[in-house]
């Protein structure tokens, strides 16, 4: 019995061990690093994406005016100027997130490990780094990795605050100022993360003495000084103003609220523009996580600080997307997606209630399960084909063809790829005009038609398109380029 104790006395003594926290935040980092890595390239951009390169190719001030004027923010597009010399391919471009991604899932271990120790910190990590869409999102090119990043620091420090019971010790309010203005300087979705945490610092202020509120008040003062210009100069050089540009969201449904909530929570892969959601790698995985994210909570009922901090920012971003979305729709995954950060740290902690000796073997199978899970991700078609559209097209086009598109961003998209193989769609042989398409097959040559999705939401979809160029008649060509684009081709018409 003695031995037993002492054994496992040794063994809680290497958890905490700060070596092997630090052992196992590098080890956490670099796996969750070849996940995101692994088929980085093998997914095809999609218009936002190519935004990004676009934005972040300009002169600094050029790219921070049009930053601002289509109400973004330009850190990550410096970031991502980077490393565009190097190229601007997938790989190159998805880089910064991929790496930002994987950091998320180191910081995702710290904070739970603070809390609860090294195996509920294992568990979160894994769930950070085995999530569909956290992985999603490590290979896409933009800005969501990177805030939810500075948004975990921010937490990191204000878990830190909770659990120290007095005013607060320095690093812990550095970690939550500069995690947060980061995060407000970065995207501006993290003002949910601004106001959840003072929602969390009232409840601490409230059982804290007049020096905690005073740092507070002064933390609050110095995040506003180093934020507010931003979006001041967002109101006055924005397209819309300070809130204006987002009349693109479409309005809430049951079918948004699941694909939203089913793969922030609950692991499921979706696609990243059409509202699709794809069979579980495992079924069941989301509901277990679920489980374990309640019982998280009650895992930290007694640390009254903490279960605020956990609380609020697990709710106040869904709570109040939900709420906003009443009056201008803004529920889209990716603006909810900083919300599955404490989710899964809540999760992480739900191991803590598992017999002690059972806790080891548990993590292993769960790790083994999100791993079964993720795996159809990297086969899943999460962005449309553009790229199999251009090179099809290309491969079929002959000279006289005339090409009508419904968007001329989907000629756009096709010449992304095709420019590199030395080939193109140039302007004078494709049209949106279906007058010019219908006098041109009358005339006795080819059409060729193309649908797709471009972007979030597209001006019509592909049942519209058909009826609208019905004139044309009976294609004799008909073909899929993956799940969401149409290629088709009228032959000239016969004279009479």
């Amino acid at each position: 019995m003695l031995q037993n104790r002492q054994g496992a006395a040794s063994l809680q003594k290497i958890e905490d061990s700060l070596v092997v926290s630090v052992l196992c935040f590098g080890a956490v980092f670099l796996a969750a690093f070849a996940l995101r890595l692994h088929g980085i390239g093998a997914k095809p951009f999609w218009m936002d994406e190519v935004t990004t390169i676009k934005r972040a190719s300009l002169p600094l001030g050029a790219m921070v005016k049009d930053s601002l004027f289509f109400h973004q923010l330009p850190a990550f597009f410096v970031v991502t100027s980077w490393v565009l010399p190097f190229g601007t391919d997938e790989f190159w471009v998805r880089l910064p997130p991929a790496f930002f991604g994987a950091l998320s899932c180191a910081l995702g271990f710290g904070v739970a490990r603070s809390i609860g120790g090294l195996k509920p910190g294992l568990a979160a990590s894994m769930l950070f780094a085995l999530s569909p869409a956290m992985v999603q999102y490590g290979q896409e090119a933009r800005s969501y990795t990177m805030v939810i990043c500075a948004i975990l620091i921010g937490l990191w420090g204000l878990v830190a605050l909770a659990q120290d019971g007095a005013a607060g010790r320095l690093p812990a309010w550095a970690a939550y100022v500069l995690g947060t203005v980061a995060a407000l300087n970065i995207l501006s979705v993290a003002l949910f993360w601004f106001l959840a945490a003072n929602l969390a610092g009232a409840m601490l202020a409230w059982q804290r003495g007049a020096t905690f509120r005073r740092r507070w008040l002064l933390a609050q003062a110095l995040i506003i000084a180093c934020c507010l210009p931003w979006f001041i100069a967002i109101k006055l050089r924005g397209q819309y103003g300070t809130l204006g540009g987002l009349d693109w969201v479409p309005p809430l449904s049951a079918a948004r609220i699941w694909w939203a909530f089913s793969g922030t929570y609950l692991l499921y892969v979706t696609s990243l523009i059409k509202v699709r959601v794809f069979a579980p790698g495992i079924a069941g995985t989301g509901a277990i996580v679920a489980a374990l994210a309640v019982a998280g909570l009650f895992a930290v009922r007694k640390q009254s600080g903490v279960l605020a901090v956990l609380l609020t920012a697990l709710l106040c971003l869904p709570a109040g997307l939900l709420m906003a979305s009443a009056v201008t729709p803004l529920l889209m995954p990716r603006y909810l997606l900083w919300s599955a950060a404490p989710f899964f740290i809540c999760a992480g902690l739900g191991f803590t209630l598992l017999p002690r000796m059972l806790q080891w073997p548990a993590l292993a199978v769960f790790g083994l399960l999100l791993g079964l899970n993720l795996a159809p991700y990297y086969g899943d078609e999460t962005k449309p084909r553009w790229d199999l559209a251009g090179t099809e097209l290309s491969a079929g086009l002959q000279p006289g063809d005339l090409l009508l598109v419904d968007d001329p961003q989907a000629v756009s998209m096709m010449n992304l790829y095709l420019h590199r193989q030395g080939v193109g769609l140039p302007a004078r042989i494709w049209t949106t005009d279906v007058a010019r398409a219908v006098s041109w097959r009358e005339s006795g040559r080819r059409v060729w038609a193309v649908q797709g999705v471009v972007g979030q939401v597209d001006h019509e979809n592909q049942a519209q398109f058909l009826r609208r160029i019905a004139a044309l008649g009976t294609p004799q060509f008909s073909e899929h380029a993956g799940l969401d684009i149409l290629l088709l081709r009228f032959n000239g018409a016969t004279p009479r």
